[in-house]
């Protein structure tokens, strides 16, 4: 296959991606399901504490889901190396507003 197709199919694959991480995020955040996250914060997380914990992890994962699709785009259009530099952005601050929720709400 060419080179393009390729590019389609990375780029096709990172928007699915980046639509599955915004689903996640917008269902822990606006839905408050925190057992999306992971079973152990039900626990940690007080009740007067879910709503900013959910806000921020839910946060974090729509700005990795925005990386992801617009990393997808990019790699579409242009087929560059550096097409990855959003995704890599969103994986980053992503990370961070989900460990700052750990670390935060956790007690």
């Amino acid at each position: 296959m060419s080179d393009i197709v390729w590019f389609i199919i990375i780029g096709v694959i990172l928007i699915v991606l980046g639509l599955i991480f915004i689903w996640l995020g917008y269902s822990i955040w606006k839905k408050q399901n925190i057992n999306l996250i992971i079973v152990y914060h039900m626990d940690k997380v007080s009740e007067d504490n879910k709503l900013a914990f959910c806000r921020l992890s839910g946060l974090g994962l729509l700005v990795m889901g925005c990386g992801f699709i617009a990393s997808g785009i990019w790699t579409m259009v242009s087929g560059a190396l550096f097409s990855f530099i959003p995704m890599i952005a969103g994986i980053v601050v992503g990370i961070a507003l989900l460990i700052s929720a750990g670390v935060k709400y956790n007690k």
